[in-house]
């Protein structure tokens, strides 16, 4: 269950900037709360956990592995952030594990909760959905420029040019 300082959090998450008051304390009757202590891993590379995750406070690091004990940070997560969408939306395991950097305060929308908000508030699930089709187009754009740079620095790297 949310606190009423969880409740009053979600105002500043990006996530929901197109919800009202009342629509954010619908949406916060389907969602969990928990602490993550420093360190504590959020999600699991591997993992099937399919919630959606907003980080109300501390911060939390995205790793991928990428050869034996390489990781690659992924990304730096601070309040408002969210995570988890893709496992969430298609229920694929977790590309990644998801890490308390610092003491972290989440609060989840499991996939359960999420079918009932659908059933019972088809508006807002519309609405909260929408948000996350939007987050996700800019995500992926922002994935295609990391991309279009890797690949220009490799061809710079060998010197190689593909006009000719």
């Amino acid at each position: 269950m949310l606190t009423l300082s969880d409740r009053a959090a979600l105002t500043g998450v990006p996530l929901f900037a197109d919800f009202d008051k009342s629509e954010l304390a619908t949406i916060a009757r389907y969602m969990d709360a928990e602490d993550y202590a420093a360190g504590q891993v959020v999600i699991w590379s591997g993992s099937e956990n399919r919630s959606l995750y907003v980080l109300l406070g501390g911060t939390a690091v995205v790793t991928i592995q990428i050869k034996g004990e390489v990781e690659s940070v992924l990304a730096r997560l601070e309040a408002g952030a969210h995570f988890g969408e893709l496992t969430f939306i298609d229920g694929k395991p977790a590309a990644g594990n998801v890490t308390a950097e610092h003491p972290c305060r989440i609060v989840s929308i499991p996939l359960a909760q999420m079918h009932k908000l659908h059933d019972e508030q088809s508006v807002i699930f519309g609405k909260l959905s929408w948000a996350m089709l939007r987050d996700l187009a800019a995500k992926l754009r922002l994935t295609n420029e990391k991309v279009h740079d890797a690949v220009q620095w490799g061809l710079d790297a060998a010197q190689i040019d593909p006009t000719g």
